[in-house]
């Protein structure tokens, strides 16, 4: 038996790791959304000083004066933790003054215009600025302008979006754990209408089958709900027809048990040989009409639909069943003098169906036409195709059955006073009827041929 598992725990975990996941994506993309606002910040800063030295450098006569002014360090003076370092490099390329290793990677336009980029210098991360400055003067070798670098350390930067970064990322959790709350309650709350559902079905009587009340459930397990009242309705029909079949049993036997003793004790009671052999044969006869009746009454209880043997299907070939049961009731119809006649085409017609029904179904009615034809007569079995059906007929030369009573004789243990054979039980055409209909078939009473008779049409569809 496999585990059983939680859908409130399986629902639980669709939603909560998500989330989680959710929440490590947005912190990557916040943290980097920080140390852009930083940056763009501290940039800013970078920007100013790198121009405030421009703005101090002029040429005069081919000679270069840098002025560097305070303010161009004022700006750093809150990160005293992190390391400034700056250039100043002539036309020609002579260092100005500053650190001499440090240059940019890429030389910004000439302009005035400032590229800041990352790198690496003396084995710190820094943030580098570049600007060249043109600086009109004729008198200069290797040009007119100017190129001005500054590098700054990222420690202060990076503390600064990591701050801000957790202060999001704390926001974050705390939203995230209030979400998990509110899951959880929800998941409570939905799931209720399910655990009152299962406490109402538990407290239930034993032989309580009626349906499950479905108001309250939610949509998607209205379709449970139906199938399991369905189910109830299936198997209330089938207490029904096992109660009916139990008191039909009850009922139906009590009398040929009591006549079975009966004989069983007058038989006893004689010394003659003659009359114990007369008592014997009698008794004999009625255990073969009782163990009829029960055969009988087994074949009508399997035949209902209500107990899904007859659900069991496959293709069944009708022309050999139909052959095959006339065949085998040839002795009996021998023993009554009666001709039992076939006719049927030799190409095979298959249907779906039960094939051990079908042929309880063709058995019960040419055994009723011979048991209730007279000697010296005919009875006739036929199949046929019409259109998409199979038609199966069974006409004997009897007493027939009035219109009036072709309804009634289809009721269990049903007959007609003054006719019929005093071993019928009244169940042959109750289980024709059965599994007719459990077949989606129709069973139909005619007069026989010239108005004499009976014919039982049988019409089921083919595959």
């Amino acid at each position: 038996m496999k585990p059983r598992y939680s859908l409130r725990r399986r629902v639980g975990w669709w939603l909560l790791p998500p989330l989680l996941i959710l929440l490590v994506i947005n912190a990557f993309f916040a943290y980097r959304s920080a140390l852009e606002v930083v940056n763009r910040a501290y940039d800013r800063s970078l920007t100013a000083s790198i121009k405030a030295v421009g703005e101090r450098t002029h040429s005069l006569a081919g000679e270069i004066h840098v002025d560097i002014p305070y303010s161009a360090f004022e700006a750093f003076e809150d990160s005293a933790q992190e390391r400034l370092y700056y250039a100043i490099v002539a036309p020609d390329g002579a260092l100005l003054t500053g650190y001499p290793d440090l240059a940019p990677q890429e030389l910004p336009p000439e302009g005035g215009e400032v590229k800041i980029a990352n790198a690496d210098y003396r084995g710190y991360e820094v943030r580098l600025g570049a600007m060249r400055k043109r600086l009109y003067d004729p008198a200069l070798k290797g040009g007119d302008a100017v190129l001005i670098v500054f590098a700054e350390t990222t420690g202060a930067r990076n503390r600064l979006a990591r701050d801000l970064f957790f202060d999001s990322l704390r926001r974050q959790l705390a939203l995230i754990g209030v979400g998990a709350v509110l899951i959880v309650l929800a998941l409570r709350s939905a799931f209720r209408p399910l655990v009152e559902l299962r406490d109402a079905i538990r407290s239930r009587d034993d032989e309580d089958l009626t349906p499950v009340p479905g108001g309250n459930v939610p949509n998607e397990v209205a379709p449970l709900i139906d199938a399991i009242n369905h189910h109830m309705e299936r198997l209330s029909a089938m207490l029904v027809a096992r109660r009916r079949f139990l008191a039909d049993a009850a009922h139906q036997i009590r009398t040929p048990l009591a006549v079975l003793t009966t004989q069983a004790e007058y038989g006893l009671r004689q010394e003659d040989p003659a009359e114990v052999r007369r008592t014997l044969a009698s008794l004999l006869a009625s255990i073969h009409s009782t163990r009829r009746l029960a055969n009988q009454m087994l074949a009508l209880s399997h035949a209902e639909a209500v107990n899904g043997v007859i659900g069991e299907r496959a293709p069944v070939e009708l022309t050999a069943l139909v052959r095959d049961v006339a065949m085998d009731l040839v002795p009996l119809a021998l023993k009554k003098q009666i001709e039992l006649a076939y006719e049927g085409p030799d190409a095979p017609m298959t249907m779906q169906g039960n094939a051990a029904m079908l042929r309880e179904m063709v058995a019960n009615l040419i055994d009723n036409a011979i048991r209730y034809s007279p000697p010296q007569s005919q009875v006739l079995v036929a199949i046929a195709a019409w259109g998409d059906e199979a038609v199966i007929s069974v006409s004997d030369e009897g007493p027939g059955i009035p219109p009036s009573e072709r309804e009634n004789v289809f009721k269990r243990f049903y007959r007609i006073l003054g006719q019929g054979d005093s071993e019928g039980s009244g169940l042959g055409l109750a289980i024709v009827r059965e599994i007719c209909w459990a077949h989606r078939g129709k069973v139909t009473l005619k007069d026989g041929e010239g108005g004499r008779g009976l014919c039982v049409e049988i019409e089921l569809p083919l595959a």
